[in-house]
Parts: structure tokens; C-alpha cells; sequence
């Protein structure tokens, strides 16, 4: 049997599982390496198409926005390599696509079949592409009969997904493009108008986890402003489930929240119907990929 790994490519974190209990994440944040003056380092990062890249958290500072599905395509097999390396050779592959995204589904599935990075070419055995969420529902161990509602907050989209007796209800599912990201270019803003002082993307979502950030070595404390947009976006998600599927709401065994943005749901006015998936939350999706049958 061939060795199975899962990844959850988000436009915000990258989350990856390698067994059951075993998985981590790292930044969605890719940069080009710029020319040094003195080559007296070892070379780092990766190279991609004829080019150095860095990869991660060493990629933050500069990374390119990430959340354009043509930005998902083009890096993911650079995001999958920095991930497993040529683990990926002969394995299992197991991933997943917001349902926003579905239609173009066939080119994330491509770009994954043959992973070309820093002259090394690995091909997994098998693709198996689920739709986000699906690895929540895989990952459920509660009670599954009737309908089942996964509420999978992520950075960039927001979905809700309907199962009945366990399969997938497609026409009654539907995602946006109002994930977390909301909150972190809100906070962006913020920081360039008010301070002047411009941050990439993956630094703000730092500051936005740390609530405060440093300017010329004096705090500046953001968590008044923080908590404001917290409150907004999570009664945006409330109202946003209760104006489009309430009645389905109503009639489910269970809503699963699930997702980096499930944590701001906990202590709020949900329905009463509602279970958080086991923490942490941002994994549910990736272990239910590596779980899946």
C-alpha cells in the first residue's frame, strides 16, 4: 500500500498530516529571493520554474498576496514540495478545494501530478481531491444520520457544506469568498492609513495574533480595534448561514464549526445545534484528508 500524505493548501496557513497525530502548518507566504551584493551564504529556499524562492515563514516579510486561485495553482506543487520534499514520490496525495473553486478543480489537480522543484521531479501515485470540508465531516465521530451541516471558516472562504446520512448534499451547500482575510485587510488599512507603515499580508496576520505590533521600538496596542472587527465578522457569519440556509439549519442534527475561524465563534450566539470540532481547529480539514476512506 502506497504511504499517504495530506496537505490543506489555505491561502492563509499551509497544514499538512503525515499520520494521525502528526501534523504542523506553516505560512502560505512564497517570495522571490532577490540578488544578494556577495554570495557568502549557503543558497536557501527553493527553485521553481528557474527561480529561488523562498518558502514560508522566511517568506513573510515580502510574500505575495495568496488569494487568488491562480496563485493556488501556480505555487501549489512549490507549497506541497517545501511540505514532504520527495516523500511525495509514489505517495498517496490528499488534499482539498473550497467549493468556490470547484469548477476549475481539474487544474489544481494537474498542477499537483507532477511536482517539478530544485531539479528534482516527484509524482505522487494518486491524487484524491475532496471538497473543503468534506475532511471535517470525515474527521466527525458524533452522530451522522440525517442532516449534518459543516460550517469551515478559512482565510480566504468561508463554506458550508451539507451532508445527509453521511454524503455530501451539493445542492444544498454553498461557500463565499468572506473568510478571516476580512479582518487581517481591515487591520491592514488601518496600520498604513493611521501609522504609515506598509505590511505584507503575512505580517499583519502576526500582529493580528500578537494584538499589538512595535514602531521604532514603541508598542502600539491594537486590540481594541482587533475586537471590534472580531465582533463584526462573527455576526457576519451568523447572519450570513441564518439568510441563506436557516431552514436547513433548523432541521440538522448538527452544525460543525470548524476551521482558524471557528475559534472566534466560541462564547457567541450560535444555534443551538452547534459542536466545534476537536481542536485544534484549523486542522480538522487535513487529518480528516489523511483519514479519509
Amino acid at each position: 500500500m502506497s504511504k499517504r500524505l495530506a496537505i490543506d493548501i489555505g491561502y492563509g496557513d499551509t497544514k499538512v498530516c503525515i499520520a494521525s497525530d502528526k501534523y504542523l502548518k506553516f505560512p502560505t507566504a512564497i517570495s522571490k529571493q532577490a540578488e544578494s551584493q556577495a554570495d557568502f551564504a549557503k543558497p536557501h529556499g527553493h527553485i521553481y520554474n528557474g527561480i529561488r524562492y523562498n518558502v514560508g515563514k522566511t517568506a513573510s516579510m515580502d510574500a505575495v498576496t495568496t488569494r487568488g486561485f491562480d496563485f493556488l495553482v501556480k505555487y501549489s506543487p512549490l507549497l506541497a514540495f517545501h511540505a514532504f520534499g520527495e516523500d511525495i514520490q509514489g505517495a498517496e496525495l490528499v488534499t482539498g478545494l473550497s467549493i468556490v473553486n470547484w469548477n476549475e478543480r481539474q487544474r489544481y489537480f494537474d498542477a499537483l501530478s507532477k511536482i517539478v522543484v530544485d531539479d528534482k521531479v516527484v509524482i505522487p501515485s494518486k491524487i484524491i481531491l475532496l471538497a473543503q470540508g468534506q475532511g471535517v465531516m470525515n474527521l466527525y465521530k458524533g452522530n451522522a444520520t440525517g442532516l449534518v451541516c459543516v460550517v469551515d471558516i478559512g482565510y480566504n472562504t468561508f463554506d458550508f457544506l451539507v451532508f445527509e446520512n453521511g454524503k455530501p448534499r451539493a445542492d444544498l451547500s454553498f461557500a463565499t469568498k468572506q473568510g478571516t482575510n476580512k479582518i487581517i485587510t481591515d487591520l491592514q488599512s488601518l496600520i498604513q492609513k493611521r501609522y504609515n507603515f506598509e505590511l505584507s499580508e503575512q505580517d499583519v496576520k502576526s500582529v493580528f495574533e500578537k494584538k499589538e505590533m512595535q514602531i521604532y521600538g514603541d508598542r502600539i496596542d491594537l486590540s481594541d480595534h482587533i475586537s471590534s472587527q472580531l465582533d463584526f465578522y462573527t455576526d457576519f457569519v451568523i447572519n450570513e448561514i441564518k439568510s441563506k440556509r436557516l431552514d436547513i439549519v433548523k432541521q440538522a442534527n448538527k452544525v460543525i464549526f470548524a476551521g482558524g475561524g471557528a475559534y472566534y465563534l466560541q462564547g457567541k450566539r450560535v444555534p443551538g445545534n452547534t459542536v466545534f470540532t476537536d481542536k485544534p481547529y484549523e486542522f480538522a480539514n487535513v487529518r480528516g484528508y489523511y483519514g479519509h476512506q
